[in-house]
């Protein structure tokens, strides 16, 4: 494809990426954009190929999460998207390179159908394997803006309880490659050009087919009530607050819904806070620990409160604890976790020095260096059903695939998911983090509670549906019956097999694109 049509379409492709995912929520345009993206690298040269990339992660990033432009201006927005597009540009040129080479080896040239079955399963090997590195590196990686994401209220969403995000995400790019890959083939025409867009056929029925697989099931055995409350707070990094005003409107929430259950004779059996809600220092603090007992003994039920935690050494953690009618939950040490994945440039400064010299004024806003957690990933909350295993992720924590499996492997029967979304106004990011948890509730096959201090809060059912929401910047609370689960789905069985056997396609495919044009230069060069 020449230059002048690759890098606009591969534009394209990017923004309906964007467009395919919230707030505007088109989840069909995820075809489309996947689609353009491939067609611009197929077989490519490696500079129109990197600038395709340079086009489509562009067009994608900058709008994706433009909500960090909110309160911290454009140099973090503009650092991260540099940091996110060229991966697509990696990817780009990995793409071009491997579908290039592959297509001069002997032996595919000779049957076109196994050159773009090879093609297509490399391609999203490839994409998979751009999407695990980027959620795992620089400085923890950041896992947002993966094919999967897009298909959360699709009827493709189930499919994550059998094959994972990985999977999902390869499933979908590897239909749009066979397509793509077929295309191509057809040009020049040849009496066998028909039999190129066989894989791309037995792709899409197969997609079409997946349409009808259920959610995978697993057994549950109580029903646990539980209440969750946003108190739509000021809770943003530069809101006008005085101290204890985040933690007095989530009392007074729970006080207002404590007085309607009361009213209609009903109980529940967890109320959860979202995170920072118990402000800071929560367990050092008498009178507000007494204040969330005395609520506690009234609803007859344990909070879960998210609140932030100093250390003797100096450092910090973003935590929850449990609190009961007689203060923190015993022992206190399984009634404690510690969030896993800080957000760096925001809960704690990476090479401070460095940053420091380029932008003193932001790395001074990072005034607390909070630690990774290391404390198990589920909390035991007392009820009436006894001590009932709650997963916890504060956050961004909803977002890695390694949270989800460490809480289903420690056996939680439900998710709590608390969050502030405060510090990005009325953007994109609350929905596009809302649609990660409802897919981790199809994932894992558990209820997610996710619960945020200025929403979009949801209580989330196993098979992804809404069993109760509270809009964004709303005071409330939300209460459900939500079924308590265990075992693992498929999805957490094999879900990182999935992932690695992608990205391993992808490498071998790499290796056979890099031996295809070996061989060609060094053909060449003989015969010049």
């Amino acid at each position: 494809m020449p230059w002048w049509i690759a890098v606009p379409l591969a534009a394209l492709g990017g923004w309906c990426f964007d467009l395919a995912n919230p707030d505007t929520s088109v989840w069909p345009l995820v075809f489309p954009s996947v689609l353009l993206i491939l067609a611009a690298w197929w077989q490519q040269r490696p500079g129109v190929a990197m600038l395709a990339g340079l086009a489509a992660g562009s067009a994608f990033w900058l709008p994706h999460i433009s909500w960090l432009t909110l309160y911290l201006g454009p140099i973090p927005w503009l650092a991260l998207s540099t940091v996110m597009v060229a991966w697509f540009v990696l990817q780009g040129l990995c793409t071009a390179w491997a579908t290039r080479g592959i297509r001069t080896l002997p032996w595919f040239r000779r049957r076109p159908t196994w050159l773009l079955v090879a093609q297509a399963l490399t391609v999203a090997g490839v994409w998979v394997l751009r999407e695990g590195v980027q959620g795992v590196w620089p400085y923890g990686g950041f896992p947002w803006g993966r094919v999967a994401h897009v298909l959360a209220e699709s009827p493709l969403s189930a499919l994550v309880s059998w094959v994972g995000f990985a999977g999902l995400s390869a499933v979908i790019v590897v239909v749009c490659a066979a397509v793509v890959g077929g295309s191509i083939s057809v040009f020049p025409c040849t009496s066998s050009a028909w039999r190129a867009f066989i894989p791309a056929g037995v792709a899409v029925a197969i997609l079409a087919a997946a349409t009808l697989i259920p959610v995978a099931s697993l057994p549950n055995h109580e029903s646990l009530r539980v209440a969750a409350i946003q108190g739509n707070s000021k809770s943003g990094i530069f809101d006008d607050r005085e101290n204890g005003d985040v933690f007095a409107d989530h009392v007074r929430a729970t006080e207002e819904l404590l007085d309607a259950l009361e009213v209609d004779n009903e109980h529940v059996d967890v109320i959860v806070w979202p995170e920072n809600a118990g402000e800071f220092a929560l367990t050092d603090n008498p009178l507000r620990g007494r204040e969330v007992a005395l609520l506690s003994k009234r609803a007859d039920a344990q909070i879960v409160i998210g609140t932030v935690l100093a250390d003797p050494d100096g450092s910090y953690t973003n935590s929850s604890v449990v609190w009961g009618p007689t203060g923190q939950q015993q022992p206190k040490e399984t009634s404690r976790y510690d969030k896993r994945f800080p957000v760096p440039f925001a809960e704690y400064m990476p090479n401070r020095d460095f940053f420091h010299a380029l932008v003193p004024d932001l790395v001074d806003l990072v005034q607390l260096e909070y630690r990774t957690g290391t404390t198990p990933t589920v909390m035991p909350v007392d009820t009436q059903f006894g001590d009932v295993l709650a997963g916890i992720a504060i956050c961004f924590d909803i977002i890695f695939d390694e949270q989800a499996e460490n809480m289903v492997q420690e056996g939680a029967e439900l998710i709590l998911a608390q969050s502030n979304n405060a510090d990005f106004g009325r953007t994109d990011e609350n929905v596009q983090q809302l649609q990660i948890a409802r897919l981790r509730a199809i994932e894992t096959g558990r209820a997610v509670v996710n619960i945020s201090t200025v929403g979009t809060s949801a209580i989330i059912a196993p098979d992804g549906h809404d069993i109760a929401t509270i809009p964004a910047f709303i005071e409330g609370a939300v209460v459900a019956d939500v079924p308590l689960v265990s075992g693992s789905t498929p999805a957490l069985r094999y879900g990182a097999t999935i992932s690695l056997v992608w990205m391993l396609i992808g490498g071998a495919g790499l290796l056979a694109g890099g031996v295809g044009l070996f061989r060609l230069r060094r053909s060449t060069t003989r015969a010049q």
